[in-house]
């Protein structure tokens, strides 16, 4: 099973509120997840304080390997259940390193060893900047964090991974150095974005900005996958190419993909200013979120002229999109299903990823029937296309949302359904079916 965390475009927030987890196409982390409950595969020494372990790697002439996870993160228990026991990644890590695996969230379930690691884990926390989950820190024997993977892998993909932080050639502590001390090779910031991509270190959208410009041809399928993750602005050196060339962009990247990103762009740039007070973006790994006041009094005619200024074709969309997420942070979320509406019924047909993060929001943040009804109808039409009943998350929101609503029978078939046709491709699914069983919330 693959569920690769590296880098993407998918960016989710919600109003005023970062939060600590890796979100992809397919993931959502909302589980429970011991590791304490291995008893074979990678050998984990939590019973050692660091400076124990640091003494044993040193004893025994080993890499340090440390697993970074909390207990809600679905990807951090899909690698402890299903890869971390796998006999090849076991023996190579065995070998190779002296392991820890630190949970980095607080339950009041937490055994003694786990509040043991309290104050360490959040010096850690602190000292490298982990911020999403899984996260994977690579120390010398002496306690030098030398490499880093954020996101779950397949075993071989994972060794692969690993591998790199056993050779200087490519760990990223080195990679990192030989970029401040100016190489700026083409063949060497490929391989530092790489490297960055798997770390999901912010810095990546750095060194693709500096790396476009050396490329004669940005059409190819690679660089524009570099463009999609790391344009933000319209000064940007890739965003001519965006906008120049959706339809080849599109094909590298995803159906309105370009699209998409030229109006979060346009966003940022010319409406942010207008609906907040001071409005700035702060992204934290692949989230973000806006601070500064809202502007309860928008003037909305003035944020349609200056779209259709600078973006004509696209300015009727993004003001619609711009007035959804207003109303998210205003946390209106009646006026929010509203405009919601106006998209689902003018773009919806085009951006089934859209629709269904609107009805996410509304399944997670209001119980106003009428507001989940909505959501409801416009997840069922979305799961009656190909690509809905076969895509996990799209599945979990609309049975969320029935459940929501009190259908727990018809949200139950739903997943069920789902379940067996899915296999395991149906991340998530056996969590909420079990949680729906039981009566509680999810």
């Amino acid at each position: 099973m693959v569920f690769d965390g590296l880098l993407s475009n998918l960016q989710y927030n919600l109003p005023n509120k970062p939060m600590k987890f890796i979100l992809t196409t397919t993931i959502i982390c909302f589980t429970l997840f011991a590791v304490n409950a291995q008893d074979k595969g990678i050998k984990f020494q939590n019973g050692l304080s660091w400076a124990q372990v640091k003494q044993k790697a040193k004893a025994e002439h080993k890499y340090i390997f440390v697993d970074c996870y909390t207990t809600w993160c679905v990807p951090c228990k899909l690698m402890a259940t299903e890869v971390f026991p796998q006999p090849e990644v076991s023996d190579f890590f065995n070998d190779k390193f002296i392991s820890v695996a630190l949970q980095f969230d607080e339950t009041k379930k937490d055994d003694a060893n786990t509040k043991r690691w309290y104050k360490e884990v959040k010096q850690i926390e602190k000292d490298y900047k982990v911020n999403a989950y899984p996260t994977y820190l690579f120390f010398t024997p002496d306690g030098a964090l030398v490499h880093s993977i954020v996101g779950g892998s397949d075993a071989k993909t994972f060794i692969t991974k690993a591998k790199e932080a056993l050779d200087p050639k490519t760990q990223l502590v080195n990679l990192k150095k030989q970029y401040a001390d100016g190489n700026r090779s083409p063949e060497f910031l490929k391989v530092f974005i790489d490297a960055l991509g798997r770390s999901w270190d912010s810095q990546v959208t750095e060194v693709i900005n500096v790396y476009l410009p050396t490329q004669k041809n940005l059409l190819t399928k690679e660089n524009l996958q570099l463009i999609a993750r790391a344009t933000a602005k319209s000064t940007d050196p890739g965003f001519k190419t965006l906008q120049q060339h959706s339809k080849e962009f599109d094909v590298a990247n995803g159906p309105g993909r370009s699209r998409g990103l030229i109006g979060d762009i346009a966003f940022d740039e010319l409406v942010l200013p207008i609906v907040r007070v001071n409005g700035t973006k702060v992204t934290n790994g692949g989230m973000y979120y806006y601070t500064g006041e809202i502007n309860k009094n928008v003037n909305w005619d003035e944020v349609k002229a200056k779209l259709d200024a600078q973006y004509p074709q696209l300015a009727d969309e993004i003001v619609v999109k711009s007035k959804v997420r207003y109303y998210r942070d205003l946390e209106n979320w009646p006026k929010y299903t509203e405009q919601a509406a106006v998209y689902v019924k003018q773009y919806g047909n085009d951006n089934h990823n859209q629709v269904m993060t609107y009805a996410n929001d509304i399944m997670l943040f209001t119980d106003d029937k009428a507001c989940l009804r909505q959501a409801a109808d416009w997840s069922k039409e979305v799961l009656a296309t190909p690509d809905g009943a076969n895509t996990s998350w799209y599945v979990n929101v609309y049975a969320s949302l029935l459940y929501k609503l009190g259908h727990t029978d018809e949200a139950l078939t739903v997943i069920n359904d789902a379940i067996t046709n899915l296999g395991d491709k149906a991340y998530g699914l056996k969590d909420t079916q079990e949680k729906m069983k039981k009566g509680g919330n999810l």
